[in-house]
């Protein structure tokens, strides 16, 4: 390791002991968060990779640990589809109607516009990046095989420890299957209208959602480790995805050399990156030059964010997962800001 490399692994073992972790008590109630974020261990902590690409210098901290990736995971989907697209598979100009049977619940736009809405297979990717769609993250999922299908892949590139664990479907299923098995067979619409208590939006009734709800709501008084355990039980995915640091910068990585896909879409893709609308408060905030990067973020619980940094230098490819945070949320995002600046400064000194 170079002096240099030293130094920076040493400023962002700093920045990482910053951040304030919390440990869930497994005899409390599972409540309603923990119900939708169950964990197999706790605390995962703070995980940084990063990598100057013109130079390859390379500084990590906890950097072959698996984390839960959250959002970060669609990613990996935005890549298999562009090289779908560029193998001839996939059309990125064909055009999807949008009905209430496509729509999951959390982040993105596609849930809020009248049904029919006929977005190409790029806006969609667009979609899922720069807002973190969860609709048009399903949409897509389906044109690459699915999650499966998608692990399959990673696992051929060598993504080792980086995979999917499930569909936006199921993770909004996950509290409703808990509480009675059952509940698999909900239709997407059903969920929709449960997690947002609009029975009308899936033809169902009040009584309905209701006595559902009330099924949650007794789940949600059991201890955390019971529920835990009862997830496992049933063979439930306890997270969205998993990813190391490494990976991850690997992943950005391909894209800035455009060796996962052609030249033509890893610039599409890194021009989607570069207009992310969300986690301001995190890589972007305290650097004044280009950063092309995408989060994923359970609050409080987890604020994950990788990108590439656009120095005069050269790109700076940066990934940080910060799982299993307590405290103020917005704190621990500024916190990320923060290692940003860090990697900035660093660099440019040696400029």
């Amino acid at each position: 390791m170079s002096i240099r490399t030293s130094e920076l692994t040493r400023l962002l073992e700093a920045e990482a002991a910053q951040f304030t972790l919390q440990v869930p008590d497994d005899t409390a109630p599972a409540g309603v968060v923990e119900l939708e974020s169950l964990r197999e261990r706790k605390p995962l902590g703070v995980g940084i990779y990063v990598k100057q690409l013109t130079t390859g210098e390379e500084a990590a901290v906890r950097a072959d640990v698996v984390f839960e990736t959250q959002s970060v995971i669609k990613l990996a989907v935005a890549i298999r589809c562009y090289q779908l697209a560029d193998d001839g598979w996939l059309d990125l100009d064909e055009r999807i109607r949008v009905t209430r049977s496509d729509i999951v619940g959390g982040s993105g736009v596609l849930r809020y516009f009248q049904e029919g809405l006929e977005p190409t297979v790029r806006d969609l990717l667009t979609a899922m990046i720069v807002v973190s769609d969860n609709s048009a993250t399903d949409l897509l999922l389906a044109r690459v095989g699915g999650v499966a299908d998608l692990n399959v892949w990673l696992a051929a590139s060598g993504y080792t420890q980086t995979r999917m664990a499930q569909n936006l479907l199921d993770a909004d299923l996950l509290p409703y299957v808990l509480a009675d098995a059952r509940h698999a067979s909900l239709t997407r619409a059903q969920v929709y209208a449960l997690r947002n208590g609009d029975p009308q939006w899936a033809g169902t009734t009040q009584e309905w959602l209701d006595s559902i709800e009330r099924e949650v709501a007794s789940l949600a008084a059991r201890p955390l480790g019971e529920v835990r355990a009862l997830a496992q039980e049933r063979g439930l995915p306890l997270c969205f995805g998993q990813m190391t640091p490494r990976e991850a910068g690997r992943m950005l990585e391909s894209i800035e050399h455009a060796t996962a896909v052609s030249d033509k879409s890893a610039a599409e893709l890194r021009g989607a990156l570069r207009q992310q609308q969300l986690g301001e408060r995190r890589l972007a905030q305290f650097v004044e030059h280009p950063v092309g990067h995408k989060t994923g973020d359970y609050p409080p619980w987890d604020a994950n964010d990788i990108g590439i940094i656009y120095s005069p230098s050269g790109p700076i490819v940066v990934a940080v997962f910060a799982n299993d945070l307590g405290g103020v949320y917005e704190e621990q995002e500024d916190r990320i800001g923060r290692i940003g600046r860090v990697v900035v400064d660093h660099v440019e000194r040696a400029s």
